[in-house]
């Protein structure tokens, strides 16, 4: 019987009555279900089953049913629909949350029999809340009437209204969903007897004489069947994969680089959809309920999700606020992320910084960051890359744990030996993207006929065709299942509005935290603004050419200023970036957000450079807006920044590294540097690029504020009667101020827009 034993068959018949079954009691391999006590194993009191309805074959692949040619027939149901089974039909194979029905031919006539196949052990008994209440909420709150505890359920989560003779289910907006007999509910539908509504890891059963629930503390089994991924033209990096991972086990995937492992993990993960091949969920299919599951799925990828310049504590505030529902309180956060802090054994650590943390350290704060959604399945990748070993063993250690007390299901990704003897299951992973092995370590030296893991190694890299062959040989064939499918359900919506406030207000502690660099950002306007002081001659804004000058060293003092401020803040912080992108983030959020703080940062950076050009160098005498002229130098350097700035942010979306980030920059500041139109008269394309420059609407807007056209020109101090020749570019006047001004603006919109755009390629790193 193998691994079924621990399987369950949940039975509740027409009167509302549970019976519970364990696979583990059966003497045998067949038993049969029915009304016959006698002839039965699972017998079940009502007239709808008959004496012996159908029979049961455990097998080390599955739980096989047939109907034994029965009254009411029955029927299979899961998440890819309902299937009625006939006498002499082929064995259908039930998979974890599979469910068997039973109705009279008038369904009017009474209720109907449900057969809930689970194939772990839950914890705890069923609870029964009765019906009779015009409404019944299901929620976190302790004012709903059967309250769930899990950390991503909502304040209230769903609700049952009574409707006629029946009840109506509806979803209350709640942040992770529910499934109705396997599928996304959106909006309202009628209750049937005995349908199956989950919430995350709790399941209901609603039956005409009341509800059962009950929650798991169980982490996830993961079915995976006929995993294929082709990249490139043509080449197979994952080959028909298949392996099954059991409820709260602590599985490792190992093998060369080059194995697949990463690419598997990814796969399995529910992230990368872009493969072939099926993902069971606690018996649901991933990729058509992932909107809903992915809540209950937890990723931390090789390099720390945390943000060095935040405490560890302000961290997961953040994190938190993020994930949870937004009608979490904050006593109600405090406490999970005090017991998540415990889980990790970081509670001493809590208020320091997570630069001043030790490696093993941070990567535990990494999985804390995770741990806060109370997710059932947990992935990994090199968790144990950069570690002393006395730390990976303890990191281990704290995995396993995870695994066992926690009630997780933990997968990583490791190319190291040391420690897997804490794992319940390694997955050996040949070159090209095979199976070579799914079991225990000793059950892998046995297979390889080695007492060597790293032996394991050498044998796989030597022929991993053949030994995935051996395995896929060794392995029982699939029982025939429904088969099945449907579409993927669109995402579910979170508030971007709500993320974009959270968001704004990390990025502003995370600089306010970065002291060094914060002065260097508030030290630069000064420093230029008075080396701009020792250059210029004194004759500023009397003579044309020195006020020409100077005005474009202050326009490319600000775009340099504003490339700097933002050309490697996305980069910089990819890696998390894109863990939260996974899990809901808006990225028009996260990049507003960015834009927000670097607005006014640059503000406070052009009145800084603006006030001190004012006493280093002058000022118009008057403006065209206003009397004074310094309002209007302020905006148009504040509007340069802001355009600069926004352009780094583009650079930064672009590339993976600070360093790229930074060798793009001289290249940015030449362009603007040779079609400012300042130093070289532009014609025919190069007047068409410079259109696309923040340096030339920079220029012009502070040269028609410095009133160009009226100052004389050296030549007519040595020529008395020479004229100036008015330049269109420098009109002293508002149209032509407010329109540059619209311009500079336009342009940093523009590259908001562009830098979202950019951001979506975050998903595809790594892959």
């Amino acid at each position: 019987m193998g691994e079924q034993q621990n399987g369950r068959l949940t039975v509740i018949d027409d009167a509302g009555r549970v019976q519970e079954v364990s696979l583990g009691a059966m003497r045998g391999d067949r038993f049969f279900w029915g009304r016959d006590a006698e002839k039965c194993e699972v017998m079940t009191s009502s007239n709808i089953i008959s004496r012996v309805h159908g029979k049961f074959k455990l097998t080390p692949r599955g739980l096989l049913y047939a109907d034994l040619g029965s009254t009411n027939g029955t029927y299979i149901e899961n998440a890819s629909g309902s299937h009625f089974l006939r006498k002499n039909q082929q064995y259908a194979c039930l998979k974890d949350g599979d469910m068997l029905r039973v109705q009279p031919p008038d369904q009017k006539a009474g209720g109907s029999v449900l057969l809930l196949y689970t194939e772990h052990m839950q914890k705890g008994k069923w609870q029964r809340h009765a019906l009779g209440a015009s409404r019944i909420s299901i929620g976190r709150g302790k004012e709903n009437d059967i309250v769930l505890s899990h950390m991503g359920v909502s304040r209230r989560h769903a609700l049952l209204e009574k409707a006629g003779d029946g009840y109506v289910i509806s979803d209350c907006g709640s942040a992770n969903g529910l499934l109705l007999n396997g599928r996304i509910l959106y909006g309202k539908q009628a209750l049937k007897d005995k349908d199956v509504i989950r919430i995350l890891n709790s399941v209901f059963l609603f039956t005409n004489g009341g509800i059962f629930y009950k929650g798991s503390l169980q982490g996830v089994n993961l079915r995976v069947r006929g995993m294929n991924k082709t990249v490139g033209k043509g080449k197979q990096i994952l080959h028909d994969v298949n392996f099954d991972i059991e409820s709260n086990e602590f599985v490792a995937i190992i093998g060369g680089s080059g194995a697949g492992k990463s690419t598997l993990m990814n796969a399995i993960s529910g992230f990368d959809k872009k493969r072939e091949g099926m993902v069971l969920f606690n018996g649901i299919p991933m990729d058509e309920n992932f909107s809903v599951l992915k809540s209950l799925i937890g990723y931390v990828p090789q390099e720390d999700i945390i943000y060095e310049n935040l405490t560890l504590q302000r961290m997961l505030s953040y994190t938190a606020k993020l994930k949870m529902p937004k009608d979490m309180s904050k006593e109600e956060a405090d406490r999970r992320i005090q017991d998540v802090l415990a889980m990790v054994e970081l509670s001493e650590q809590k208020d320091t910084y997570i630069r001043k943390l030790s490696g093993g350290q941070k990567k535990r704060a990494s999985i804390a960051v995770e741990l806060l959604a109370d997710p059932s399945l947990f992935f990994l990748d090199e968790p144990t890359s950069g570690l002393d070993p006395g730390t990976e063993k303890k990191l281990m250690g704290t995995l396993s744990r995870l695994s066992k007390s926690q009630g997780k299901t933990v997968i990583m990704v490791t190319h190291t030996t040391q420690s897997l003897d804490l794992c319940d299951k390694v997955i050996f992973m040949g070159q090209g993207g095979r199976v070579c092995f799914c079991g225990s370590c000793n059950e892998a030296k046995m297979f390889f006929d080695t007492d060597s893991l790293v032996d394991i190694y050498n044998k796989m890299a030597e022929k991993p065709d053949e030994w995935a062959a051996q395995y896929a040989n060794c392995v029982p064939p699939e029982p025939v299942g429904l088969g099945g499918g449907g579409t993927a359900p669109n995402k579910k919506k979170s508030s971007g509005i709500r993320q974009f406030g959270i968001l704004t207000m990390r990025y502003a502690e995370l600089m306010k935290n970065d002291l060094p660099r914060l002065l260097l950002l508030f030290l630069q306007p000064v420093l230029i603004g008075l080396l701009l002081g020792v250059v210029a001659d004194g004759r500023v804004f009397e003579i044309y050419e020195s006020t020409k000058s100077i005005l474009f060293a202050l326009s490319c003092a600000g775009i340099w200023i504003g490339l700097f401020n933002s050309i490697q803040e996305i980069c910089k912080e990819r890696v998390i970036l894109k863990r939260e992108y996974m899990g809901n983030l808006k990225l028009w959020s996260y990049a507003l957000s960015k834009f927000a703080v670097q607005i006014l940062v640059g503000a406070a950076q052009s009145a800084v450079m603006t006030g001190v050009f004012a006493f280093a160098v002058g000022l118009p005498e008057r403006g065209i807006l206003l009397k004074a002229g310094f309002p209007e130098m302020f905006v148009t350097v504040w509007l340069t920044v802001t355009a600069s700035m926004a352009l780094g942010f583009i650079l930064s979306a672009l590339v993976r590294s600070g360093d790229k980030a930074m060798a793009c920059a001289p290249f940015v500041l030449i362009i603007q540097l040779l079609f400012s139109g300042i130093l070289f008269e532009l014609k025919g394309l190069g007047r068409k690029i410079a259109y696309a420059t923040v340096s030339k609407w920079s220029v012009e807007s502070l040269g028609s504020i410095a009133g160009l056209n009226s100052l004389t020109m050296k030549l007519q101090e040595e020529i008395p009667n020479m004229e100036h020749e008015f330049q269109e570019i420098f009109e002293f006047s508002k149209r032509h101020l407010l329109t540059h001004w619209g311009v500079l603006a336009a342009m940093a919109a523009f590259c908001g827009i562009v830098t979202t755009v950019l951001l979506r390629n975050v998903a595809k790193d790594g892959r």
